[in-house]
């Protein structure tokens, strides 16, 4: 019967547990989106909203013409070669043509006056003109296209150094703009933690503890996970700060609860033994004694062969005899486990986890 007792009351801690996990889940999902949407409420930071308007208009409008003329002058420049790669052609095909003609006729008179011959020499001359005109053009288009790049070298440079001239004043509205989204994020973390944090300091024991269990969760992760990414990376400064800061609050409590955590184990000790007794729940008693600690003071009891009933720290009376059966029992046990007597008397008086 005790067995099944336990057994439910450990599975209804494991389904509270499943609860504070499950309810932590959906509230980390809820943070996690209203995290992220919180650098919605300001526009991004750029470069451009610090540079000199009237000269960033110049350097727009000129890289606009160089596009436009480099644009013009490449389409030029594939015409001129086609035409320059035709000319080329006919005077190849044409001086073929003259060498042959020259070569299988027989020439009765002067060749110097022969009228075909001085045609065909001024056919071939002027395609060969032709060639040269388009050659020159070609040139001209590739010294053009070659200007035009310098331009846009020219133009890029301007265009570095007044970006360069923006940059502290860009990065300062920057980093800003991260402090204050990251203030955002803080204001909207650090009150779940400090609720989180009172929920842990006072309502440990409460009927509700499974739930506020599950809040305390998802107020750790959304201050340790979801805000801590998030923190501006200009110089290290706030990383440090914030860490610094939490490192002494964390500290500066773990003393405060070690000193009153001492300050009441002393006070304690010097209590009636009923008193101390009454104090300490049934279940802690329990597990101290498995650990071979005192239920009283947690110091360890040392080994020995000859059977400890006192505590040799504080005194506290640990083992009895049992006033039914004599057996030797735990002070603390509600009933004999030789022959099952209630258990009478003040060291009995103690208190139900």
């Amino acid at each position: 019967m005790i067995k099944s007792q336990r057994g439910r009351e450990t599975l209804f801690s494991v389904v509270m547990w499943i609860v504070s996990i499950v309810l932590a889940g959906f509230l980390i999902g809820l943070g996690g989106l209203v995290i992220g949407d919180l650098p919605r409420v300001s526009s991004p930071v750029l470069v451009e909203q610090f540079v000199n308007p009237a000269e960033s208009a110049r350097i727009t409008r000129e890289q606009a013409d160089i596009d436009s003329a480099t644009a013009t002058v490449a389409t030029r420049l594939t015409e001129s070669e086609q035409r320059l790669s035709n000319a080329t052609n006919d005077v190849s095909t044409a001086q073929e043509s003259f060498n042959t003609w020259i070569a299988t006729r027989t020439a009765t008179t002067d060749q110097a006056q022969d009228p075909e011959v001085i045609a065909r020499t001024h056919g071939l001359e002027a395609l060969r003109e032709t060639e040269r005109s388009a050659q020159q053009t070609r040139d001209d288009l590739v010294a053009e296209q070659r200007a035009l790049q310098d331009r846009e070298v020219a133009n890029n440079r301007a265009r570095a150094q007044m970006q360069a001239a923006a940059l502290p004043a860009f990065e300062r509205a920057s980093f800003f703009q991260q402090l204050n989204v990251f203030a955002l994020r803080l204001a909207f973390t650090l009150p779940l933690l400090l609720i989180a944090g009172l929920f842990l300091l006072r309502k440990k024991k409460g009927d509700y503890w499974p739930l506020q269990r599950g809040f305390i969760l998802f107020a750790a992760y959304a201050f340790f996970v979801e805000l801590v990414p998030y923190l501006p990376e200009y110089g290290g400064y706030v990383h440090y700060g914030v860490g610094i800061l939490i490192t002494l609050l964390v500290g500066h409590f773990v003393i405060r609860w070690m000193r009153n955590y001492l300050k009441t184990r002393a006070a304690s000790e010097t209590k009636a033994e009923d008193e101390r007794r009454k104090s300490i729940a049934y279940d802690e008693a329990l597990k101290k004694m498995a650990a071979h600690a005192c239920p009283g003071c947690d110091r360890v009891l040392a080994a020995s062969e000859t059977p400890v009933d006192y505590c040799m720290h504080c005194g506290m009376h640990l083992f009895d005899r049992c006033p039914n059966c004599q057996a030797r029992r735990f002070a603390f046990f509600r009933y004999c486990m030789a022959c099952g007597a209630a258990a009478q008397g003040s060291q009995t008086q103690i208190k139900t986890a």
